[in-house]
């Protein structure tokens, strides 16, 4: 029996019926309200920081600097910003592999480019780093349109106390 409400259902229990997704949770303050957590807000944090990345990069290739910046950048886009881009737009609902999914995919991924290219005698890692930037861009912006557009669909806040019947 919930306090507040006088029923059987909690606000969560609520709220995974009206939304059944992972971006919900009751509030602690107010248990009759409904909040998205930050698990959205999480997911733009980290296109934010791939897109940064992929542009900080690309413009250090183009400008033609060379030094630490570009080697930590380097390594930060390999590592992760393919990965995420794929697995974010494959799989949008998974949340509990943010960090290790993508890390496997952009290994993967590159692995596989670079050893296909050169199967194929046609290696070039600026032509195939240019590649998968602009197609890390792409997934990841449909990604968070796709987001963006099922965020406002859902209802930011609702009252899961009844009506008062008086």
């Amino acid at each position: 029996m919930h306090p507040a409400t006088g029923t059987g259902s909690t606000a969560l229990d609520i709220s995974r019926q009206m939304n059944n997704g992972p971006d919900d949770e009751a509030s602690f303050f107010a248990p009759h309200v409904i909040t998205l957590s930050s698990g959205a807000w999480q997911a733009r944090l980290i296109d934010a920081s791939c897109i940064a990345v992929t542009v900080a990069l690309l413009s250090l290739v183009a400008a033609g600097w060379v030094g630490l910046a570009r080697v930590l950048l380097t390594l930060a886009f390999a590592v992760y910003v393919p990965g995420w881009a794929v697995v974010g737009y494959c799989m949008p609902d998974k949340r509990g592999s943010q960090a290790a999914l993508p890390v496997l995919v952009s290994v993967t991924l590159l692995t596989a480019s670079g050893t296909f290219t050169l199967w194929l005698h046609v290696w070039n890692p600026m032509l195939m780093f240019d590649i998968l930037a602009g197609a890390s861009i792409l997934l990841i912006s449909a990604t968070a349109i796709r987001r963006e557009r099922t965020t406002r669909a859902e209802p930011k806040l609702a009252d899961a106390t009844p009506e008062d019947n008086r």
